[in-house]
């Protein structure tokens, strides 16, 4: 008896791995287990660590087995993340998904599809506008951080055959630096141009012999060029382990480093603004052009085997911020774009993803470039027998491009036949190009020691900048069609601006607003939303009192205590009161007497919460000063109109100053729907920022208009481009 019991056991244990591959388990399977059957399947081998199949099963794996080893492998792996690069008929190597790279038909077409949004110049600058803000927005950089007061860390000046290098630290942020060496002319006269030199992921980076030739050859030929650290590379590893290399803020932080850099550079006493460049390869290219287009002080760039749009960036610290979503989507390509009408030279190679860059992506920069009529200032030297490499002739292209651009002396490295000839550059090792010495013991004390801290250093630095920005633009959920919605602050983050202001709901007959503010878990989501997004709730609107009478219906009072307690629940400091038609004190001026008593009432209710109501009237600023002095409360101010005066024929710089700083609590910094901001005579912004400036105002600039009346409803397309161009005149850096 025992004997059968004993087999029966046997026979279940047996039995119960073939029971679990069903339909209840998913059929699930050991990824390890499906890669074995599969090299027994098809004959081929697959390379792998198993540290990157630890932990992983494959669902419904028999069902995903098909004629075809790879589309086999594709089903596989796809829903895992992974995939397999084909070293040879029988054998594969296995990965993670690549989301930087494209199949190369699939990346053109993504580029047409962007190239289709725009016909002509006037609606390429406005897609322009509207990308640069949004990838500042990307990088968590607008508004830019401030700049550590400390002086640059510098080494002594080491003198070589025609041209100079000392070692330069510089803080950009408390207790991170970026370290570099710069290069300079052994002798010049006046004013010279300077050079970027971002370096790629290749081994030693900027150490290595190539970047230092490139280097000494622009100061030979006469500029100051600066290579520096990639984040967690070089001396930055005294700071930050390699593997910080591969995280998302790795992008910042090397664009951050890049604009102080230039900053730096353009500080001192020999350097000519005017004439700027920038230049690196594989990753160092990807920067070249970003910073290029973010950075309008750059006047020259030559990004090196890079550029493609079929790939994005190898690196989180080339696509690791949601840059390339902005604008419903742009690619490294569109973003080369940004530098026309200025110079650029792009320079690709057979042997890696810039191969079939003259096939295609050229074309679309050449279109770009004759739209400014200057096809001629994109060029592009492909090297079909080449590698990846910022080789001889790669480096040769640069100079000749660099030299004719900016005016440099080719003769001083290019021979007769156009050969360059680096043999008076002296290669020096690594640590001596050192700032904090051969064992980073001269690394101040106050130094960042973990990618933690820098992540509290770098949230602490920009949410001062948000806090210590002048003006901030702000956008208002009723006109983006999503009144009292959390979309209206989504959309807002993805529009780039810095606020919104929310409705307080329809009025009606009711006695007070249909807010459903006053409800926690809306609000509380709301709030989330807002957090989630960057985006400040500034300004909870009473909108309903534009058709409702402020001065004539029996309650008023509950309303304003509604709004009021949901401004506290929700911290926000200031409401809008629009007075309306029943209420215009220039066309009713009986009702003033009403209207002042009820504004008595609803500013004692806002001072004793400690917020303020911003009223907006008909009046001029005359009349709204004397109205001010009325109602005798710090609880209500003004909340000026742009269109108010230039409808009525007034001039609103006067207004502006009648009223002064402390009695406009918020702008609405827009006209009467017809054209954008940008493309309206009546409005000259900045003559209203010089006037604000020496006003001494600050507050929030509310965008409630100026649509363009042929696309009323196009709310991206409307808010983007005057957001965007608010801010390039009242946060420009």
């Amino acid at each position: 008896m025992l004997r059968y019991i004993f087999t029966a056991i046997v026979l279940f244990a047996c039995l119960k791995p073939a029971a679990a591959q069903n339909s209840d388990d998913q059929y699930r399977k050991p990824l390890k287990q499906v890669l074995s059957e599969i090299e027994k399947k098809y004959q081929v081998k697959i390379k792998y660590a198993d540290t990157a199949i630890a932990g992983k099963w494959v669902t419904y794996a028999d069902w995903k087995y098909r004629p075809d080893v790879e589309v086999t492998l594709s089903n596989i792996l796809q829903p895992l993340e992974m995939k397999v690069k084909k070293e040879s008929q029988t054998s594969f190597k296995l990965g993670s998904y690549e989301y930087y790279r494209w199949p190369v038909a699939e990346g053109w077409a993504e580029l047409d599809r962007i190239a289709a949004q725009y016909q002509n110049l006037s609606e390429w600058e406005q897609r322009r506008q509207q990308l640069q803000p949004c990838m500042m927005e990307a990088l968590q950089l607008a508004p830019l951080p401030a700049a550590p007061a400390a002086a640059p860390i510098t080494t002594p000046v080491r003198k070589f055959d025609g041209y100079t290098v000392e070692n330069v630290a510089l803080e950009i942020l408390p207790g991170v630096w970026v370290n570099g060496s710069l290069y300079k002319p052994a002798k010049y006269s006046g004013k010279i141009p300077v050079i970027l030199n971002p370096e790629g992921h290749w081994e030693k980076q900027r150490y290595r012999a190539d970047c230092q030739l490139r280097c000494a050859a622009f100061a030979k030929m006469g500029a100051m060029a600066f290579s520096y650290d990639l984040f967690a590379w070089g001396e930055s590893l005294l700071q930050f382990k390699p593997e910080d290399h591969r995280r998302s803020l790795a992008m910042t932080i090397q664009v951050l480093g890049g604009i102080r850099i230039l900053d730096y550079l353009l500080s001192l006493k020999p350097a000519d603004p005017s004439r700027v460049g920038i230049t690196g390869g594989s990753g160092g290219g990807t920067h070249t052009a970003l910073l290029t287009a973010l950075d309008k002080r750059i006047t020259v760039s030559a990004p090196v085997v890079s550029l493609s749009s079929y790939f994005y960036g190898g690196c989180p610290c080339e696509s690791g911020m949601p840059v390339h979503d902005c604008g419903g989507r742009t690619d490294n390509v569109e973003i080369a774009a940004m530098a026309a009408p200025r110079p650029q030279l792009v320079v690709s190679d057979g042997g890696d993803w810039t191969d079939k860059f003259p096939e295609h992506d050229l074309g679309y920069l050449q279109k770009i470039y004759d739209w400014y009529g200057k096809k001629g200032n994109i060029q592009n030297v492909h090297l079909l027998e080449e590698k990846h490499d910022y080789g001889i002739n790669k480096r040769t292209a640069v100079y000749k491009f660099m030299a004719k651009e900016l005016g440099l002396n080719a003769a001083a490295i290019l021979d007769a036949g156009g050969s360059a000839n680096e043999t008076g550059i002296t290669i020096e090792p690594e640590q001596a190009m050192y700032v904090f010495g051969d064992h980073g013991e001269k690394l101040p004390a106050h130094a960042v020691k973990s990618f933690e801290q820098l992540e509290t250093v770098f949230q602490t630095a920009t949410l001062r900048a948000k806090q210590n920005q002048r003006y901030k633009i702000g956008l208002i959920d009723l006109m983006l069609l999503k009144r009292q919605k959390a979309g209206a602050i989504t959309l807002t983050a993805q529009l780039g601006a810095d606020g919104v202001e929310v409705d307080m709901g329809g009025l009606g007959n009711r006695p007070t607003f249909d807010n459903k503010l006053l409800t926690d878990s809306i609000r509380n989501s709301f709030l989330k939303t807002a957090s989630d997004n960057g985006v400040e709730i500034f300004s909870l609107a009473m909108t309903g009192y534009y058709a409702q009478s402020f001065c004539g219906r029996e309650e008023y009072i509950r309303s304003i205590e509604d709004c009021i307690k949901t401004m506290q629940l929700m911290h926000v400091k200031t409401a809008f009161l629009p007075l309306g038609v029943q209420c215009d004190l220039r066309k009713n001026p009986e009702v003033r007497k009403a209207v002042v008593e009820r504004l008595k009432v609803a500013g004692k209710i806002a001072a004793a919460a400690g917020v303020v109501i911003g009223i907006e009237t008909a009046l001029d600023a005359k009349e709204e000063v004397k109205l001010l002095k009325e109602i005798a409360s710090p609880g209500i101010k003004i909340y000026f109109n742009f269109s108010n005066p230039l409808k009525e024929g007034r001039d609103l710089i006067s207004e502006l100053k009648i009223l002064g700083k402390d009695r406009i609590c918020m702008i609405h910094a827009t006209n009467k729907d017809s054209v954008w901001l940008q493309n309206d005579p009546q409005i000259n912004l900045y003559k209203i920022k010089e006037t604000l400036d020496e006003m001494g105002w600050s507050g929030w600039l509310v965008i409630e208009r100026s649509r363009d009346a042929s696309k009323p409803t196009d709310t991206k397309y409307n808010y983007g481009a005057n957001t965007t161009y608010l801010k390039s005149i009242f946060q420009e850096k």
